[in-house]
């Protein structure tokens, strides 16, 4: 009888030590497990953030292309084309900078941006290619596209029809951005061939101007890429 009290104290001794650490672990609070939930939705939002600000940032760069099929000359600028940009207020617009350079000049003479004619050139005579100073040509070169970007109500790469004014605009002088503006909008291939002609009969000369400049530039200038 003893023996069967004992055996039978020990086994329930036993049942309530092994349901001791059930009994003794800590249930949640109904407090505890709202702050588990928010810190899930907090992470999960967060998370989500991320991913849409890479997709922005990717969708961004799209939108504003960037330069191609550069010269190694004209790649050896770029730091320079950043700098200058970040100067003049247009940073965004440093690959369109190469495409001119590109086009201009492909980065073989000192005049790289071939704006000696340029009425920001201070330093040299205004006759074409007097710059001797690539870092100077560059430097003018820049002024004066913020400037055209400006006449041609141009904030952002992305801005197509607009870059394209601007463009043609940096090769014409001129008046062509206002002028192209109030009688047709904007630039047109067929307004830029147009214009050309009128300049060269009121100055008598045989040529004026590049009236192909825009697409000449845009085949080192792509989107969506």
């Amino acid at each position: 009888m003893t023996d069967r009290s004992k055996t039978h104290s020990a086994s329930r001794g036993g049942r309530k030590a092994d349901r001791s650490p059930v009994s003794r672990k800590k249930k949640l609070t109904r407090k505890d497990r709202i702050r588990q939930i928010r810190l899930r939705i907090l992470a999960v939002g967060l998370l989500i953030l991320m991913i849409l600000i890479l997709i922005f940032v990717r969708y961004l760069g799209l939108r504003n292309g960037r330069a191609v099929h550069l010269s190694e000359e004209v790649l050896a600028y770029q730091p320079v084309v950043e700098q200058s940009c970040k100067e003049y207020g247009i940073p965004s617009f440093s690959q369109v900078i190469l495409a001119i350079m590109q086009q201009e000049s492909a980065g073989q003479v000192a005049d790289v941006m071939q704006s000696s004619e340029s009425p920001f050139n201070t330093q040299y005579s205004n006759a074409p290619g007097s710059i001797t100073d690539p870092n100077y040509s560059i430097q003018v070169g820049v002024e004066t596209f913020a400037q055209c970007l400006d006449e041609a109500h141009c904030s952002s790469p992305a801005d197509q029809n607009g870059l394209k004014l601007a463009l043609q605009f940096y090769n014409f002088g001129g008046d062509y951005a206002s002028w192209a503006l109030e009688n047709y909008g904007g630039y047109t291939p067929e307004n830029a061939a147009e214009y050309s002609l009128l300049r060269q009969q009121a100055l008598g000369w045989s040529q004026y101007g590049d009236p192909e400049y825009v697409p000449h530039v845009m085949q080192y200038y792509q989107y969506g890429l």
